[in-house]
């Protein structure tokens, strides 16, 4: 029983919750920092369909927390939902350095996975956002009709990716997010 308590508290552990009634209300620390930035549920429009992810990993006292919600619409209200995005975001239009070693805080401010074009939300003074350590992305996929929601907290992460990496902010979302674009 120690050894696998020792394994555990070393090597972390990996939870995620897909229940859409505790979006938003898990009693977690990302819920209040979340809020301002992802959309609620009543106030979408009608939808064909909806998917809520939150994946939380801990390494010895490091957590991290990790939000997604995608929302598939029809054509007509997938076109007016993606119009309506410039309008209550305001997207990064540069990479964010950490230092002068080719380390990045944010080191792509679009990105792709698959189907979805992913834009990073500019941080405002009235939100949460601070990078890396909280901040929000908006994808969305034309041929899916789908706009998702992402929203990362963890207040020990420094920067995002290796010097050089290619790729970094999508390999940053497929680790942490886990989600099937």
């Amino acid at each position: 029983m120690i050894i696998i308590t020792f394994i555990v508290f070393v090597y972390g552990c990996s939870r995620s919750n897909t229940n859409i009634d505790k979006y938003l209300k898990s009693g977690e620390i990302i819920d209040s920092y979340a809020k301002e930035f992802m959309p609620s549920i009543e106030e979408l429009p009608k939808y064909k369909d909806i998917s809520y992810k939150h994946n939380k990993e801990s390494v010895l006292w490091y957590t991290s927390d990790a939000m997604t919600l995608v929302v598939e619409y029809d054509d007509e209200t997938y076109k007016s939902e993606k119009e309506k995005l410039s309008k209550r975001y305001t997207f990064l239009s540069e990479k964010i350095p950490f230092d002068e070693e080719g380390l990045y805080i944010i080191p792509e401010y679009e990105f792709s996975i698959n189907s979805y074009d992913f834009k990073v939300i500019e941080e405002s003074d009235n939100d949460d956002t601070y990078y890396p350590k909280s901040f929000g992305m908006i994808g969305t996929s034309d041929d899916k009709r789908s706009i998702a929601y992402l929203y990362f907290y963890d207040f020990d992460l420094d920067c995002i990716g290796d010097k050089g990496e290619q790729s970094s902010m999508a390999n940053f979302v497929k680790e942490y997010f886990k989600y099937d674009f």
